[in-house]
């Protein structure tokens, strides 16, 4: 069996259209077309439906791909510790992670990781976890980091920690909201009904966690703004226009200095689990297996290290 031809197969699967796969496997539409058509030749059965948007798998596409990816991922790995193991690590890695999860351990760590194999390049791409999850399965990344990710056919998932998360607003705002300045008071997910929210849209793992809580809470929540930019998000928040919610990290230095209250939401408890996410399509490369098993390290020790509680619990 021609490998090439099984990467290509994965990748239409992936994608969900010839085109798309071609554009990132780059080779010629039709050249694509023509391999996974041998396959299919040489499988003695339909890999693919075609459809107005693109093909998807048939069951028996569904079942040849469960017994092909482990096996490409096996043959990529079959190298790996057979070279000098002396010799020290290098190559890029890119990782994909939220604005908030990048405040807190990005800076971290490539320091942490210029100690540990300073022939390794750090490359990040920063997004709300709707978008990293796409830039993963697109290929555009080799670890990410996501909110409440599960697995997939495209990508495996592993827990990472559980961040809690805090309505965020200014003392004025506060006040004006009728509620208390004392920020260890919490407010019940049930009172966000009535206040005006600055939130992500409903693509972003951070909304969907929110909107799960307040749909547990038989509440409907008063978006107000729907922003797909931390710093945005933030702003308004600053500004006095609405209140936010995020995890403590993405606000910490404005709590610190006074400059916006963040107390913890409850009836249920709001957290989100962060989860480190990998391509199942793209096997990884020492260097980004070095990486990945330094993000708990780096977390856990920038936590510990921050002068207000972060609320970030590591698994």
């Amino acid at each position: 069996m021609d490998l090439k031809r099984l990467e290509y197969f994965l990748s239409v699967a992936e994608h969900g259209s010839f085109s798309r796969a071609a554009s990132v496997i780059g080779v010629a539409q039709p050249a694509l077309g023509r391999q996974v058509q041998r396959l299919e030749e040489s499988c003695g059965a339909k890999l693919f439906y075609r459809h107005g948007r693109g093909v998807s798998l048939t069951p028996e596409g569904v079942t040849y791909a469960a017994r092909v990816r482990p096996l490409l991922l096996e043959l990529a790995g079959a190298s790996d510790g057979l070279g000098n193991s002396e010799r020290p690590l290098a190559g890029v890695v890119t990782i994909g992670m939220t604005p908030t999860v990048m405040s807190l351990i990005g800076l971290p760590l490539i320091r942490w990781m210029r100690e540990l194999a300073p022939g390794v390049r750090l490359n990040f791409l920063a997004g709300y976890s709707g978008y990293v999850h796409e830039w993963l399965v697109d290929g555009r990344l080799d670890i990410a980091i996501l909110h409440d990710a599960r697995r997939s056919q495209h990508i495996a998932v592993d827990f990472l920690a559980t961040a809690r998360l805090f309505l965020v607003s200014t003392p004025a705002l506060a006040r004006a909201s009728g509620m208390s300045e004392d920020a260890s008071t919490p407010m019940a997910v049930q009172a966000l009904a009535s206040l005006p929210l600055a939130l992500p849209s409903r693509s972003h793992g951070l909304r969907r966690t929110i909107e799960a809580a307040a749909a547990k809470a038989k509440t409907a929540l008063n978006v107000t703004y729907e922003l797909d930019a931390l710093m945005l998000m933030k702003a308004v928040a600053l500004d006095g226009i609405a209140h936010t919610v995020l995890a403590m990290p993405a606000v910490a230095a404005e709590v610190q200095a006074g400059r916006l209250i963040a107390r913890p939401l409850v009836a249920p408890d709001l957290e989100t689990r962060l989860m480190v996410a990998t391509s199942l399509n793209r096997p990884l490369t020492q260097a980004a297996r070095a990486v990945l098993a330094e993000l708990k390290p780096v977390l856990i020790a920038e936590t510990l290290a921050s002068p207000i509680d972060m609320h970030v619990s590591v698994g």
